[in-house]
């Protein structure tokens, strides 16, 4: 019977590392539209960072040599709050990034868009929106995930049975 304690601690230890819930890193993206006749649209990728966002902006047919602001909102690309919630670095060459202090989850759960301006010049003119919305998968460059709860219970259950099957042959042998 110490045998077959010991084999059991081995695979409850084997589960825990490999088997139970992982903290992920998630990622989900976010199409960004064509706004004001641009000829502009992309994407913008928010990655999960604890308790903020890394967000990539990248948008077609850039202007050359001109920054374009960049701001999360709360509403959405039909009724944005004018007041930025989460500036965002300026796109160059139709790419930015930034990490902001939030977490995903709460973008996620609010009603957010990420908007794109044409110039600091043109301010008022927006080329490219894209709502926040939850996925039911994450889009892009997704780490690990919580594995459901009967995975978890399959996976024991055929530990379980793996050990007890040896454990068997064992005392067949005798």
């Amino acid at each position: 019977m110490q045998l077959f304690g010991r084999a059991m601690v081995l695979v409850l230890v084997a589960l825990a590392v490999f088997a139970l819930p992982v903290v992920a890193q998630e990622s989900v993206t976010i199409p960004l539209g064509e706004q004001s006749g641009s000829g502009q649209s992309g994407t913008a990728v928010l990655t999960a960072m604890g308790n903020q966002t890394r967000v990539v902006v990248t948008l077609s047919n850039p202007p050359a040599g001109v920054a374009q602001p960049a701001h999360i909102h709360e509403g959405t690309c039909a009724n944005l709050n004018p007041k930025p919630r989460y500036p965002l670095q300026s796109l160059m060459d139709g790419r930015s990034e930034t990490v902001v202090d939030v977490p995903l989850t709460d973008l996620l759960a609010g009603q957010f868009a990420i908007n794109v301006h044409k110039s600091q010049q043109e301010i008022s003119t927006y080329v490219a929106c894209g709502e926040i919305r939850a996925q039911v998968a994450p889009a892009t460059g997704a780490g690990p995930h919580a594995l459901p709860g009967w995975s978890i219970a399959a996976a024991l259950l055929s530990g379980l049975l793996f050990v007890a099957s040896g454990f068997g042959l064992r005392l067949v042998r005798r």
